[in-house]
């Protein structure tokens, strides 16, 4: 079998040829692979050597390279405190309300087997049990709630409801279901501060776009829940609510930004939530607390109401998406079809029968990462996939050459960060962050560290020379060609979600770098599908990423759905 190579480094051989002979070999004989593309057709930069980053973009690698030395002797005191820290997980869960899916739930609902109440009462009480230790919620309308499930229950007993089923099921296809929504996402009457003490008392006064179709289809929201200060962390800590923690573990982070709805998820306490994700701030905390999270193709589902926002819309959405993260993959085509936009559902084609015995298989280990390659625990994870869907889609899944992912950290910082527009306490661009830097260094400071070292580097970036900005843009889109010319519309890869497992609050801080995991697919406008497929050692989730090709959602969340029925999906932190 013939290993695709997507920017081979020079120094790599290929059965003890140089790559760059081998390359131009390849350009010669051009073998076909299995979806008929030639290995020069699989994406080769600079006649396979490594792209070159501009001066500017390898400071800022230098940049982020010294902090997280700094880092390192910084938290000598906090080694030392957590040989004193004790671990604690939630409680199991014990009523079996909590355990059915949300279409389940919905149908259950609609047939009057259980009342849209005593769902909503089952749930308000598991987040009051699990959420003094979790720290998850930034506010509730359990009341409102429930003022919403008996007008649910009303309508449900009506004589003529389920006259046609078929249309209720289409109409309402969550009828009754609750539903959990991050705190940068408005929800009419709630908070929306996006986690700055800024705006601390700010309410939000219409619902965003996806609050709205999922209140049309039937869902109950319950509450907004937190989020870094403005989103702007892998750790989801601010200075109004504080740190959510990891109901696996508690000594441990839920990941950013969409941690508290990723730390209720997996806890039991909702069923389905909405996320967002910039690099991957809906994935990794799906990756950490062992749910299902989906990024879906950009632009299928609305961003209005969500806060922090961009001027630059087209920029914006091509990076930034909102999605479902949920506790049952049987959930997610369902989900994804009420808050995608109504323009969009048919182009998505959820419905569509996805032939598994079509789909090409591509894999990465990302053993050969430059700044951190992925433990034993991660590595297992995607060869454990991998050799089921072997069996499963019957085609032989190759094994690409990761080196062309060097300076993805790199890029897709550069990316993200050189988007003008985007809102923050610095005007968009970066203004005052130096300034304010220093008042943090001094204890003067309203903001997180996060947040005030992204707004320096944004404002580093945007006063960079235009010509190695364009530069930067040349190689993006280079990337991107390349990935286009590998992946087919029914091909797929697999990837680590990150090279660990959950780390200890903070750390994530001193990992900073290994977004590159998750940002690459920002950079390149994918889908993907984080995957929980087991634990640790230590019996903490491992997941995998699932990636397709723009509008290839539903080949993600069809193998979401066989991966869940083969090897269980969520698993309860009390069972461990």
């Amino acid at each position: 079998m013939d290993k695709p190579t997507i920017f081979s480094k020079g120094n790599v051989s290929t059965e003890g040829k140089n790559t760059d002979n081998l390359l131009k070999e390849q350009n010669s004989e051009a073998p076909i692979h299995q979806n008929g593309k030639s290995s020069s057709q699989l994406g080769t930069l600079a006649d396979g050597h490594q792209p070159k980053l501009p001066l500017y973009a390898k400071s800022l690698r230098v940049t982020v390279y010294l902090l997280i030395k700094v880092l390192n002797v910084a938290y000598a005191p906090v080694f030392l405190y957590r040989m004193f820290q004790t671990r604690s997980k939630c409680s199991p869960v014990t009523d079996p309300i909590l355990r059915i899916p949300a279409v389940d739930l919905a149908r259950k609902i609609r047939r009057k087997e259980l009342s849209a109440e005593e769902v909503l009462k089952a749930y308000i009480s598991r987040i009051n049990e699990v959420n003094p230790m979790l720290n998850a919620i930034v506010e509730s309308r359990f009341e409102e709630a429930l003022e919403d499930a008996r007008q649910v229950d009303a309508k449900v007993s009506a004589n003529n409801f389920l006259e046609d089923e078929a249309a209720i099921e289409q109409d309402y296809p969550l009828l009754g279901v609750p539903i959990t929504i991050k705190g940068s996402l408005a929800v009419k009457g709630l908070k929306h501060t996006g986690g700055s003490v800024i705006r601390k008392d700010h309410k939000a006064e219409l619902d965003a776009d996806v609050v709205s179709l999922v209140r049309k289809a039937g869902a109950i929201p319950l509450l907004v829940s937190n989020t870094p200060e403005l989103c702007m962390s892998l750790e989801t800590t601010n200075k109004l609510i504080g740190t959510t923690k990891n109901p696996h573990d508690t000594t441990r982070t839920c990941g950013g930004s969409s941690g508290g709805e990723a730390s209720l998820l997996a806890a039991g306490a909702s069923v389905i939530g909405i996320g967002s994700d910039v690099a991957g701030s809906l994935r990794l905390p799906a990756h950490y607390c062992g749910i299902w999270g989906h990024k879906p193709t950009p632009g299928t589902v609305s961003s209005t109401g969500h806060y922090p926002s961009c001027s630059q819309y087209e920029e914006w959405t091509r990076a930034f998406t909102v999605g479902p993260m949920v506790r049952y993959a049987t959930d997610l085509k369902t989900f994804l079809r009420v808050i995608a936009k109504p323009e969009q559902v048919e182009k998505l084609d959820l419905d569509g029968k996805v032939d598994l015995k079509k789909i090409k298989i591509y894999y990465s280990e990302h053993e050969d990462y430059y700044w951190r390659t992925p433990n034993q625990h991660c590595r297992n994870a995607v060869n454990k996939v991998v050799d089921h869907l072997r069996n499963v889609c019957g085609s032989e899944p190759q094994k690409i050459d990761a080196h062309f992912s060097q300076n993805v950290p790199d890029l897709s910082a550069i990316d993200l960060l050189s988007i003008e527009g985007i809102e923050d306490c610095f005007d968009g661009n970066g203004n005052g962050a130096l300034t304010e830097l220093m008042k943090y260094a001094t204890f003067r400071s309203q903001h997180t560290f996060m947040l005030i070292m992204c707004g320096v580097l944004r404002k580093t970036l945007i006063n960079s020379p235009q010509k190695s900005r364009d530069k930067v843009k040349n190689i993006v889109n280079k990337v991107r060609k390349a990935f286009d010319s590998m992946l087919g519309e029914d091909d797929i890869l697999i990837v680590p979600s990150f090279p660990t497992e959950a780390q200890k609050h903070g750390d994530v801080l001193r990992s900073i770098i290994c977004i590159g995991y998750l940002s690459i697919f920002n950079l390149l406008g994918y889908p993907v599908t984080n995957c929980p497929v087991g634990v640790t050692s230590d019996g903490l989730p491992v997941g995998v990423q699932i990636v397709s090709r723009p509008y290839g959602d539903k080949i993600t969340l069809t193998l979401a759905e066989e991966l869940e029925a083969s090897f269980g999906g969520w698993i309860e932190p009390s069972d461990i």
